[in-house]
């Protein structure tokens, strides 16, 4: 293999390595189904079980507004991005569903990584106040 060859070859393996790893930051959207409320936040009034989960989206840094009994609509923006999620929650369980995306790679099923990491983000906050939760 001549230098002149083996320099093309390498351009060939770098260029596959970036559309492949382009390709990874899309991933199929992650959704929060039926998550069991923690025992501790069970017997909680729907009141503070509502504000648990508000707070919980709100130190996340995400905005989070009281839709009906039941739902927050919560809002996460930064720079030109921004990610919306229902929660829907009762004493049982609650679910953290996709609503839209902007500038974050939405295709079909699909959406940017960065959006998965954030509603992750959500969810543990999510669970580690309700655990902690005091009546």
């Amino acid at each position: 293999m001549t230098l002149k060859t083996g320099i093309r070859a390498l351009f060939l393996i770098l260029a596959t390595l970036a559309v492949l790893g382009g390709c990874n930051r899309r991933q199929p959207i992650y959704r929060v189904t039926d998550q069991p409320i923690p025992a501790a936040s069970r017997d909680l009034p729907a009141a503070a079980l509502q504000r648990t989960i508000m707070e919980a989206a709100i130190d996340r840094g995400w905005s989070a507004e009281w839709k009906a009994p039941g739902e927050i609509l919560a809002t996460k923006a930064w720079k030109d991005h921004e990610a919306v999620v229902e929660i829907r929650y009762s004493h049982e369980s609650y679910t953290i569903d996709h609503v839209s995306t902007t500038n974050l790679l939405e295709h079909g099923e699909t959406v940017h990584h960065a959006y998965n990491k954030l509603v992750r983000a959500l969810e543990d906050e999510i669970e580690r106040r309700l655990r902690q939760a005091k009546h």
